[in-house]
């Protein structure tokens, strides 16, 4: 028996509609990462408000940052967790968000491990012209499944493998086959094996993920569902796109907030993964995020967003920064954890270490774990700096409970009033990529407006 402990979801602060990207599009968003945000970054904001205390890292994604090497240890070592506990990555198909789902409670049950934090995340572009009919979208959702009581207990869960799959991607070209034939031999006759399992009696919602769903409303009405009543619309493809690997999961929170009962999702890609949920408390809604997001404005933004055109050009280049593997695994601690430094004597709080405090002249200090919000102490604006939307802010902050630090501020694409920093405002510290190209995965603290 496990149980769904926390979840977070994040989404970036960009989305962009349809009609921007195609003059013939509809209306849906698009939810889009900005120029320093990738999987890790957005990983790390889904999971760093619950993810303190497991002993596994199961991480899901088809867009790897890395090559031979986890991410799931990456994350892991950024939210400080020991060396050496259960991390492992899992990818190939979106279906790999309810796969690393389906692995922690196999995990939790064995009594293995007691705490595990599940993470999903993907970001893909589809090819310029055709973004209209993709529905593309990026984000993070985070899970912690516990042998602890929580939010809502996993009561069963089961796969159903499938060989045939309609479309995927083979020595780097996209192979489709006949759609007709496919989804007959893929989708429909899985179906069949998965509702051959699950009766309509005693499931208040029923969540199929899948782009192929409407093939099957005639069997699923036969098989004694209610089509108004049990199976739930998905409200997200409209909202932020289709996230891969997060979206199964994304949807099944949207169960737990929303479906006081027995809720079943279905995700299919190749084969099915099933899992039931019953619902024990009521949790805080986290979608409410997506109603505070800022519209990209025209084709132009989103295509330097996502590096191309001018990032494509003869003289354009990545820029070598320099990166000192040993410095940045010795300093850690404070360059990635926030962990700063008070004086024994007279309790004066620095972000970096001083050989002397300036207050009393103390030289003994204790290591102190950092606010990630404060107020704007000093500023200025970089005009030269390379970056994609220039200028580029440098905040001065006085962090709550002590501590000064000086970062770039972010998203910041469209500097209005909206997000134009001042002296004296609330922000808050964000993890995002250092620079934005980069040949090395240099990442560290920027700032937002509260």
């Amino acid at each position: 028996m496990s149980f769904i402990k926390k979840y977070n979801i994040y989404f970036p602060q960009y989305v962009i509609a349809e009609n921007v990207l195609h003059p013939k599009g509809r209306k849906n968003n698009h939810s889009v990462a900005y120029v320093d945000e990738d999987l890790i970054t957005l990983a790390y904001s889904a999971s760093c408000e619950i993810g303190k205390e497991v002993d596994a890292v199961l991480f899901a994604t088809t867009t790897p940052v890395f090559k031979e090497r986890y991410h799931a240890s990456y994350l892991a070592d950024l939210l400080g967790l020991p060396e050496g506990i259960t991390a492992l990555d899992l990818g190939t198909s979106n279906r790999a968000g309810t796969d690393v789902l389906l692995l922690a409670d196999t995990l939790i049950c064995s009594g293995k491990h007691e705490n595990v934090l599940v993470v999903a995340s993907d970001i893909s572009f589809p090819a310029i012209g055709k973004e209209a009919r993709t529905p593309f979208g990026h984000g993070a959702v985070a899970m912690i499944v516990s042998k602890d009581e929580g939010l809502a207990e996993i009561t069963n869960i089961a796969t159903y493998s499938a060989a045939m799959a309609e479309e995927f991607t083979y020595k780097g070209e996209k192979v489709k086959y006949d759609a007709r034939f496919a989804r007959t031999a893929g989708f429909k006759n899985n179906m069949k094996k998965v509702f051959a399992s699950l009766s309509p009696n005693g499931i208040d919602s029923l969540v199929i993920n899948s782009a192929f769903v409407k093939l099957i409303l005639g069997n699923l009405k036969k098989a004694g569902f209610d089509m108004e009543k049990q199976l739930a619309p998905d409200r997200f493809i409209p909202q932020c796109g289709y996230l891969g690997t997060a979206h199964g999961l994304l949807r099944l929170v949207n169960a737990i907030e929303n479906v006081p009962g027995n809720s079943v999702l279905v995700d299919y890609n190749n084969g099915s993964n099933v899992i039931t949920i019953k619902v024990i408390k009521k949790a805080a809604p986290k979608m409410s995020g997506l109603n505070h997001k800022t519209s990209i404005a025209c084709y132009q933004d989103y295509l330097t967003l996502r590096k191309q055109g001018k990032f494509e050009g003869r003289g354009y280049e990545s820029i070598e920064i320099f990166s000192s593997e040993m410095i940045q695994e010795r300093e850690k601690n404070q360059l990635l954890r926030l962990k700063g430094f008070e004086c024994k004597a007279c309790g004066t709080i620095y972000y970096l270490k001083s050989a002397r405090c300036n207050n009393c002249k103390g030289i003994e200090f204790r290591e102190k774990q950092l606010s990630k919000t404060g107020t704007v102490y000093s500023l200025t604006c970089e005009h030269y700096f390379p970056s994609s939307f220039p200028p580029t802010n440098m905040i001065v902050i006085d962090l709550d409970g002590g501590g000064r630090i000086t970062v770039q501020q972010t998203d910041d694409m469209y500097q209005n009033e909206n997000t134009k920093i001042s002296i004296g405002d609330k922000v808050k510290l964000v993890l995002r990529k250092m620079m934005e190209n980069d040949k090395k995965p240099n990442y560290f603290w920027k700032c937002v407006k509260l």
